[in-house]
């Protein structure tokens, strides 16, 4: 399998680092599978492959905003132990602001949310089911992308510390 590519700054610690290329690789995995018929300018299917080499990840540690897009994700590693979403899903009970006492978890929604972005973008167009959806940022076609993979990999992560709480 190629290397993913990565520009990581100096001040991320390696543990994050980690987390975070673990779950770009966990969600590109998710998201190349046939089932979700995402395809190329080609118009033939993602292969996990082609998705690597068309990501570039930037991992920093500096308080701004985490981004997505066609040609690349940014990652900030300064994250709170919420993850508050955008207004228009912010309640729903699969793709919604949730609490994180894990940092891996928070780092995980991150990557997800981001990465569903790129997907958005970079295969969109040339995606059946998200053809007529895919351009507005945080509309039908990225909550789509983002609802699989909230509830493929993201979700399913335990939060022991929020367990330990409940009980």
């Amino acid at each position: 399998m190629p290397k993913l590519k990565v520009q990581a700054n100096k001040n991320v610690r390696e543990k994050d680092k980690a987390i975070v290329l673990k779950y770009v690789d966990l969600c590109l995995k998710e998201i190349c599978k046939k089932e979700h018929e995402i395809n190329t300018v080609f118009r033939s299917p993602i292969k996990i492959q082609q998705a690597r080499d068309n990501l570039l990840i930037k991992i920093r540690h500096s308080g701004l905003r985490a981004r997505g897009g066609k040609q690349h994700i940014s990652i900030d590693t300064s994250i709170f132990s919420s993850i508050v979403e955008y207004s228009s899903f912010a309640h729903d009970p699969v793709i919604g602001s949730m609490r994180c006492k894990s940092r891996e978890k928070a780092l995980a929604a991150v990557v997800a949310h981001e990465l569903a972005h790129h997907v958005q973008y970079r295969y969109g167009p040339y995606t059946r089911w998200l053809k007529s959806n895919y351009k507005k940022p945080h509309g039908e076609g990225f909550q789509a992308i983002y609802r699989i993979l909230r509830s493929r990999i993201v979700n399913p992560i335990p939060d022991p510390k929020l367990e330990e709480e409940a009980a």
